[in-house]
């Protein structure tokens, strides 16, 4: 083997380790999330079956490669993301209808992630959009929730699930970056760069 293979060889595996640091990390982040709704829910079955689910996109999302990751449907995520969640108390409006440069299974991942947070900040409406601008695709999640700034209705925990989605959009090319709203509330922007897929 010559210094380039075996330097090859080990981005490669610094690459599959990190993805499997995420897994755990993801798991642990998301199951925890499942298993409070357990707690909370009247139909664990139903909660516990759809932990199950997570656990599969999860695991789906940290094998894909970037080099073999696939185009994701926005519109069949973001609803794959709602259905993941069950029932909720916020409405979910979106217009999206775009092919993103990321594997299904990641982007599912960073909307429920996304939605999740909003939720959680007190959302009663959330917005899911999309534009194409060149070679990029932005998704954006707009929430009228609390507010990044808040403390009052929204306990921000270690924001372990934001890094990990933020690695995660990275491995595909991707940044993944919040802001607050003018009007209130919360807005992500997902930039994912198609030109080098």
């Amino acid at each position: 083997m010559t210094a380039e293979q075996l330097a090859e060889h080990a981005a490669r595996l610094a690459r599959k380790n990190e993805a499997l640091e995420d897994f755990a990390a993801l798991v642990a982040h998301d199951v925890k999330s499942s298993l409070l709704s357990v707690l909370r829910s009247d139909e664990p079955r139903e909660v516990l079956t759809r932990a199950f689910e997570i656990v599969d996109s999860i695991l789906a999302a940290t094998r894909a490669d970037r080099a073999d990751g696939g185009a994701a449907q926005g519109a069949d995520c973001v609803q794959q993301a709602i259905a993941d969640l069950g029932d909720i108390r916020a409405e979910v409006i979106t217009t999206v209808t775009d092919e993103f440069p990321i594997p299904p299974a990641a982007l599912r991942i960073v909307l429920r992630n996304l939605l999740t947070n909003a939720i959680a900040a007190g959302a009663g409406r959330i917005f899911v959009s999309a534009v194409a601008r060149g070679d990029r695709r932005v998704l954006v999640v707009d929430d009228d929730g609390a507010g990044l700034g808040s403390t009052d209705r929204y306990a921000t925990g270690a924001q372990l699930g934001l890094a990990l989605n933020r690695r995660l959009v990275a491995r595909f090319g991707g940044v993944l970056e919040l802001e607050p709203r003018a009007g209130g509330g919360t807005r992500a922007v997902l930039v994912l760069n198609g030109a080098d897929r």
